[in-house]
């Protein structure tokens, strides 16, 4: 899996950076949450041409029943906030709980879907 920082490119340029090259419209990579502000808890999900918009809550990821991470749904918008425009582009961005970090210090799988 490619780890890419999927905020520096925009979602149609993405399928590029991936390792497994198919026919899918379908992409996994490793990617490291960039802050919006150095103390803050936002996140900066802004490429050069448009942003990520989160929809819905997080969804819990378990195995057997020990909660292991969560899920986050985005969807791309092309402009700037609050007048973007919706896109077909969506994200599902997994991350492992606190406790799942501390224990393995990994990073944040992203699959990208067109």
């Amino acid at each position: 899996m490619a780890e890419v920082d999927i905020y520096k490119h925009e979602p149609w340029d993405l399928s590029d950076k991936a390792k497994l090259q198919t026919r899918d419209q379908e992409w996994y990579f490793f990617s490291l949450l960039d802050k919006k502000y150095g103390n803050g808890g936002r996140m900066n999900r802004a490429t050069n041409q448009g942003y990520w918009k989160a929809t819905g809550k997080d969804r819990e990821v378990r195995h057997n029943t020990q909660l292991i991470g969560m899920k986050k749904t985005l969807v791309f918008h092309s402009g700037r906030a609050p007048d973007g425009m919706r896109t077909n582009w969506v994200m599902h961005e997994y991350r492992l709980v606190e406790e799942e970090l501390e224990k393995i210090g990994a990073l944040q799988v992203t699959d990208l879907i067109n």
